[in-house]
């Protein structure tokens, strides 16, 4: 079944974005390539090389491009939520965030909702990647 998502602030109404998602009704299918992600590698070296990034923040950025909307590239971070997945302080949370926004790797779009730097990640196709030939 598909359905419109509506995005909005509670507080003022105001509407962030509507996208249309599909909706499972029952025992949800089985989809292999679910977890499949593909980093780009540039975006490797800048994490790696970044000495501010710490293990923390890394662990955030890596649990939001797990979980974002890979057309759109926003994740939706509740901070007491997240902060609880993560096994941290919701104080924790906002540090790792404020870091990630200061280098780049995340923009805050509205009140939990984030973009990924564009040439981050990207939903992957396992049985695609299988397919191709090597160019060696």
């Amino acid at each position: 079944m598909r359905a419109k998502v509506t995005f909005y602030n509670e507080h003022t109404g105001e509407i962030y974005e509507e996208v249309e998602r599909t909706l499972f009704i029952g025992k949800q299918p089985y989809i292999r390539d679910k977890n499949f992600i593909k980093v780009f590698v540039g975006f490797l070296v800048d994490v790696l090389e970044d000495r501010e990034l710490g293990s923390g923040a890394w662990r955030l950025l890596l649990y939001a491009i797990q979980n974002m909307d890979y057309n759109s590239l926003r994740v939706y971070m509740v901070p007491e939520e997240t902060a609880e997945k993560l096994g941290v302080t919701k104080r924790t949370f906002y540090n790792w965030v404020r870091i990630l926004i200061k280098n780049g790797y995340l923009e805050k779009i509205a009140t939990n909702i984030y973009r990924i730097k564009p040439y981050t990640a990207i939903k992957g196709n396992m049985e695609q990647t299988l397919k191709t030939e090597p160019d060696f």
